[in-house]
């Protein structure tokens, strides 16, 4: 991906199959609820969230919609302002705030729209333990941060480098 449209196309394709997959599960799931798909692993179960990441503040008695709405603008003017003050020759970077941008945009839209946030992604192992149900939209959210993290790392494992060096070259301090 050489130039920032990609990263914006990117953005935009996850968005729309965020939005049209919560539209499938909400026509041809709800009725039904939950649909096996892979027996004791996977299933599409229709499920709505009012709170955030694993249904935190779900059974909030105060309103969350308006506050979680407008803490998820902020999140996505943060991230497009991020994305659009890098450099495009950061792909992994690039790559990964174009996912997170998608991801808060899906969900905000749902906010706004519903008051609550669409999920259907089921995946359980037996009745053992299930994962906390997830839409498209979290799961760019989890991508773009884990390579957000990456990211992070690498450079500062490079300015730990840069650092190291300068000192054996007889940049450090005088002594």
């Amino acid at each position: 991906m050489k130039g920032k449209g990609s990263y914006l196309l990117l953005s935009f394709v996850i968005l729309v199959l965020d939005q049209v997959t919560k539209a499938w599960a909400t026509a041809s799931l709800q009725p039904v609820g939950s649909v096996e798909v892979v027996a004791g692993f996977f299933r599409l179960s229709y499920a709505r969230n009012r709170g955030v990441a694993f249904s935190l503040f779900a059974d909030s008695e105060f309103d969350m919609q308006w506050v979680l709405a407008g803490v998820s603008a902020l999140a996505a003017v943060a991230v497009a302002g991020y994305l659009s003050r890098t450099a495009a020759s950061h792909a992994r970077l690039n790559a990964a705030l174009a996912l997170l941008l998608a991801g808060i945009m899906g969900n905000l839209i749902d906010r706004v729209r519903l008051g609550e946030v669409v999920d259907f992604l089921d995946f359980h192992w037996g009745s053992l333990f299930t994962w906390p149900t997830f839409n498209v939209a979290d799961a760019a959210i989890c991508i773009g941060a884990g390579l957000l993290a990456l990211e992070l790392l690498r450079e500062e494992k490079a300015a730990a480098r840069g650092a190291a060096a300068a000192e054996e070259g007889g940049m450090g301090s005088p002594e």
